[in-house]
């Protein structure tokens, strides 16, 4: 196993009412260069975590469906066994009983000829157009029932990378 040395910045536990205590003090010991490269590390640091935790939530749910998979290979292969034996129900110490269940029949509609042949007999409906709405508001149209709402968030910075 191949062992790193991780740095990590105090801008990756600091609440925002500090980081400006933390770059000010940084920036006194350092220079405006190695200020930009801290807060980039603290960045890139914790977007490191992020993707780490992605990947581990991957694994946690090809894991899950793994074993939702066993769970259905269980049942599916106990119901065959117990059909094929004649029983339908077990009883159980632990377990106050099973029983094997038939399915009801899914049902999936297929459209075998083009939309507009449904259309047009009278098979659709009709759907607010919100962007139309929104674009007439700005146009300065008013329109009772619908408004603009508008949020503002605030500064943030981007990063640039040098390229190597």
């Amino acid at each position: 196993m191949k062992l790193t040395q991780r740095y990590e910045t105090k801008l990756e536990t600091s609440q925002i009412e500090n980081i400006g205590a933390i770059l000010d003090a940084k920036l006194e010991a350092t220079s405006p260069e190695q200020l930009t490269d801290y807060i980039s590390l603290g960045i890139d640091n914790l977007t490191a975590t992020m993707e780490r935790l992605s990947d581990a939530e991957k694994q946690l749910k090809e894991m899950k469906k793994d074993a939702q998979n066993q769970i259905d290979l269980i049942k599916i292969g106990s119901a065959k066994w117990l059909c094929e034996t004649g029983i339908t129900t077990l009883k159980g110490d632990i377990v106050s009983s099973m029983k094997v269940v038939e399915p009801k029949a899914k049902e999936e509609l297929k459209i075998t000829t083009d939309e507009d042949t449904l259309i047009n007999q009278g098979y659709f409906k009709t759907v607010l157009d919100k962007t139309a709405i929104k674009n007439a508001i700005k146009d300065g149209v008013e329109i009772d029932g619908a408004e603009l709402e508008i949020t503002h968030s605030e500064q943030s910075l981007t990063v640039y990378k040098k390229r190597r």
